[in-house]
This record gives structure tokens, sequence and C-alpha cells, in this order.
């Protein structure tokens, strides 16, 4: 079955496994193509971006995800968190003469929202989806963590900062990019099991490595070559790497040698049956990006252990998810809502439930069930209303649709979808999404990033008092601080390291980390395998590949882009190669 997106206007397949999952959780299939729809969850979630405000409850001073001017009642976290907050207070009935959205989104807009979802953590005041953590800073999506600084997505891992994905059990990370199971290194890209190491990607069980692209179980390698401890060392300190100019020099070097070797089209590790990229540990999933233990999924972005589920974005450990962000723990069967998690069962339409079954149309509910719009009924007068409400969604068009991006407590700007589906002013306000103006930050800077200290033995502590201006000075669309301070336990990481100073604001270094990430868009190629020439005139070929002396030719699909002057092989070609 093909249809045109209601959104975009682009077709888009819905195939006959999708269909049997519509029709296994009874509902109708999308109107929108899978990157619209993508695009309609991300734009519910903010999960970099800080503000300060008032709490709407309390009055009291805040740091908050959600501006000042947001149109929903914002409250403290802990307010939120405690035995004060009664969400059945904000409860209203519904009126069958209007429609359930409209509806939805005034009821909403009155019931509290935490101004941060920050739970069981100690010492973990600036950071945003965090739970039992320890000491960390500005960390977003960051969970069973400790000593994380400037980390997205952290997770079971410590003293790591400035990293991208760091997760099961990393320590002493810096600048690292989808790693799992590390230590004691920097400058990893989609690596496993590597420790002692600096510049490398796609190695696993490397020690003390330098400079290095798909190597397994290598020690003492430079530029995939072997060395002697002495050598590897002596190369290593060449490079001056206590010193800036050091490592921008070789990193460099390292991305320029990067492109002298072939890379394989798609990241698909341990996995059966699955079409995507960044995929671990899976099978049976298709147009999935960024995930972990999926199994019968499709449409899954930056999630882990889902099992047949479908259009989800965030999350962890659930099953019979449709149309969601952020289900987590064990949750079931639960359709078009925003972070339901902690057992949630058989509930549709709502934000922020914690362990509840049976609700429809609810905020802010917690070990509760049967309920509508925040009002609580029995079980046989839930299922009359429900099939009510349900039916005239269906006559009004509404049922089978997530939240409509108007009902989002953000402006698009702020949110993660403009991390994936870039839009500038004009184009959001085109298509009817709000905007947010980007704050004008009083920082003073008392010194240039120019004039920082080159290596950080000649740092000395009076740094801590410095305003350093960051090198974009605002002149980028990362949303630059243009200032930004070093802290205490940071300066001593990077002495105890010895790593230079940061030129950029921490949001500059963010984006710096994301251009390492492919886009989440499959385009056709042609495998650049040339056979017995050169591939690209740069690569040649170290063994004889089944298609013999010409080029391959085989038509496959990835995510890299195209402009990143890389040698893409497909899987047969790469692994010949490499292994």
């Amino acid at each position: 079955m093909h249809r045109i997106c209601t959104r975009c206007n682009i077709e888009f397949k819905i195939t006959e496994s999708d269909n049997n999952f519509y029709q296994k959780i009874s509902v109708p299939p999308p109107t929108m193509c899978p990157n619209c729809r993508c695009a309609r969850r991300m734009v519910h979630r903010n999960e970099r971006n800080l503000f300060k405000r008032k709490c709407d409850i309390t009055g009291k001073d805040i740091i908050s995800i959600y501006r000042a001017d947001c149109p929903y009642t914002i409250c403290d976290k802990d307010y939120y968190f405690s035995d004060a907050f009664d969400p059945f207070a904000y409860g209203v009935v519904y009126d069958p003469s209007k429609k359930f959205f409209e509806q939805f989104y005034e009821f909403a807009k009155k019931v509290p929202l935490p101004s941060l979802f920050l739970r069981t953590s100690e010492n973990c005041v600036y950071n945003q989806d965090m739970s039992n953590s320890l000491n960390c800073y500005l960390c977003f999506r960051t969970h069973d963590s400790q000593n994380m600084f400037y980390t997205y997505r952290g997770n079971k891992s410590s003293d790591c900062y400035d990293c991208f994905q760091a997760v099961e059990a990393s320590e002493f990370l810096y600048e690292c990019v989808n790693v799992s199971n590390s230590s004691n290194s920097q400058f990893l890209h989609s690596c496993e099991k590597c420790s002692d190491s600096i510049y490398l990607y796609n190695c696993v069980g490397c020690v003390d490595c330098f400079m290095c692209t798909d190597q397994r179980g290598k020690q003492c390698y430079y530029k995939n070559e072997q060395y002697s401890r002495e050598e590897y060392k002596k190369i290593v300190d060449s490079y001056n790497l206590q010193t800036h100019a050091g490592r921008q020099r070789a990193l460099l070097e390292f991305e320029e040698f990067l492109k002298m070797f072939p890379r394989k089209n798609l990241t698909i590790i341990r996995s059966d049956n699955v079409l995507g990229d960044s995929i671990f540990d899976s099978k049976d999933s298709h147009h999935v990006y960024n995930v972990r233990g999926l199994q019968n999924c499709s449409y899954i972005w930056d999630s882990m252990r889902f099992t047949d589920s479908m259009d989800t974005y965030s999350g962890a450990g659930s099953e019979l998810i449709y149309e969601a962000t952020a289900t987590t723990a064990h949750s079931t069967n639960c359709h078009f809502c925003v972070r339901v998690h902690e057992g949630a069962r058989d509930c549709e339409y709502s934000w922020f439930l914690q362990n509840c079954s049976n609700c429809f149309g609810c905020v802010g509910l917690k070990n509760q069930e049967y309920c509508i719009f925040n009002i609580k009924y029995d079980k046989h007068e839930y299922q009359e209303l429900r099939s009510k409400i349900k039916n005239k969604m269906i006559e009004d068009g509404e049922y089978g649709e997530y939240f409509p991006f108007y009902t989002s407590p953000f402006p698009y700007n702020d949110t993660v979808a403009h991390e994936f589906f870039p839009l500038d002013e004009k184009r959001a306000i085109e298509y009817g999404l709000s905007w947010g103006e980007i704050e004008e930050k009083k920082h003073q800077a008392t010194i240039s990033s120019q004039n920082l200290p080159d290596a950080i033995t000649d740092v000395n502590d009076t740094i801590l008092q410095e305003i350093i201006a960051c090198e974009h000075e605002g002149d980028c669309a990362h949303g630059c601080t243009k200032a930004f301070r070093i802290i205490a336990d940071e300066l001593a990481y990077y002495r105890r390291k010895g790593i230079p100073l940061p030129r950029q604001c921490p949001n500059c270094r963010y984006y710096r980390r994301l251009e390492y990430r492919n886009p989440t868009i499959l385009r056709d190629i042609v495998c650049m395998c040339a056979g017995s020439e050169m591939s690209n005139s740069v690569y040649q070929n170290t063994v004889k590949h089944t298609h013999g002396n010409g080029p391959c030719g085989k038509n496959i699909q990835t995510t890299i882009k195209e402009d990143g002057g890389y040698i893409i092989y497909c899987d047969e070609c790469y692994k010949k190669e490499v292994f």
C-alpha cells in the first residue's frame, strides 16, 4: 500500500508487516511518512536546552527545559516528585462536543509538568533526563552514572567528559562518540572494549593503540601497523598531545587517515534481518537507527530492548509500543504517549505516567488505573467512556495520529527534532511551528580562547575565575553561549589526563561531536570496491575478492554523507579487507 504524506506530500509505503502490526494493536494506518511521524514525536522532546525561570506553583527560581513563556504550567522538579503534587486536582470531565486533541491541549496546560526530569540523583543540578547518578554536570539522557561532565547519553559509566553516548561500564573517556565498555581513552568513535587509546574508529578490544581504524584485539598499533612498546611510546609523545596545537594537528591527520581506508556502508553488529544503521544485537527490525537489542521492530530511533514495537523515539525495555517517546521499564501496549514508564500498561494519549494501567488522555499520574483526563472511573465506566472517545476520534480523523505539533511545550528550535530535521525560522513558521528567540547571553568574557595556554601544564588555578570567550563567538548555528567557564573538577581531570583546555563552549563542542553521526536517511550507491584497481585512486585491496579483478558494482545503501570523502564498501568487500 502506498500513501501520500499529509505533511510533506512525499509518497511512502505501508508494508504488509506494518499492516499486520496495526491490526494487532487495533489502530488505523498512519497518514504521515516515517520521517514526519518521527519529527512529530521529537518535537515533544527538549533534551539539552536549559532556561532560568520561576516555578508556576511555588514561585521559586528554577532551572528548566521549559522557557519562561511556555504556555504549560511548569513546576519545580522537587515539588513535582513530592507528595504535595496531586494530579487529580486538575481532572476534567470529557466533553463529547469537542475534538479530543483540542480538549487535551487545554487540559494538559493546567497540569504541572516537572521543570527537569531528574530523579534519585545527588549533586546533579544542571542536568536533564537523569536518574540514579552522582556528581554530574551538564549531562543529558544519562543514567546510573557518576562524575560525568558535558556528556549526552551516558549510561552505567563514570568519569567521562565531553562524550556522545558512552555506555556499558565505560570510564575515564574524553571526546568519544558511540563507545561501549571502554576506558582511559580519548577521541574514540564507534568502538567497543578498547582502553588506553587515542583516535580510533571502529575498533574492538584494542589496548594502547593510536590513530587506527578497523582493528580487532591489537596492542601498540599506530596507523594500523604494529610497533614495539618503546617505538609506540615515542610516536605518541612526538604529537605533543598535552598541547592544543598538537591535538588539533593530530585530529586533522586522523580524519584524513580515515579516508584512506574503506568504510562499511552500514554499521550492523551481531544482528540478523535488519535494515537501518548503527544497529547492535537486534533481529527482524527495519528502518531503525542507533538501537540495541530490538526484536520485531520498525521505525525506531535511539532506543534499546524493544520487542514488537513501531514508531518510537527514545526508551528501553518495553513491548507493543507504538507512536511514543521515552517509554521505559517493562511498559507494554502503550500507544501515542510521552514518557510513560516503570511498568505502564494499556495506556494511550497520555503524558508522564508512572506505573499506570488503563489510562487515556492523562497527565502526571502515578500508580493509577482506569483514568481519563485525570478522573478515576470504575472499570466498566472507563471502558465505556474510552470506547466513546475513540469512536469520536475516529470520526474526527484523530485516532491513530500522534499529538499534533502545536501541543508541544517547546519551540521547534529547542527540540531534538531540530537536530535531525533542521529548519530555519521562516520554514518552521510556514509549517505552523513555534520558534524561540535565541537568548542573548550576557557573559562578559575575561579571556580570549586564543590567549589560553597551549599546554595544560601551563594552566594555573586562576583559570577557574576566568570567563573564556568561545572561539565561535556566537557566529554559528549551534546556540553558542559565546563564553564559558572551567570548573574545578574539570580542571583536575584535564591535568590528570594531560588534556589541554577546550576552546569552544559546551554547546559548540556537542555539535562538533554530532557531526560524527551519520544522517538517518538511507541512500542508494554502488559499492566503491574497484577490484585490482585503486578504489577512489586511494586504496588498494590487500586480497582478491569473490567478484574478481573488476569492480564490485553491487547496489547498496548507506547513511554516510555523500560529501564525506569516504571509500564505501559493501559488507562482503569490507569484510574481505578488514578480516
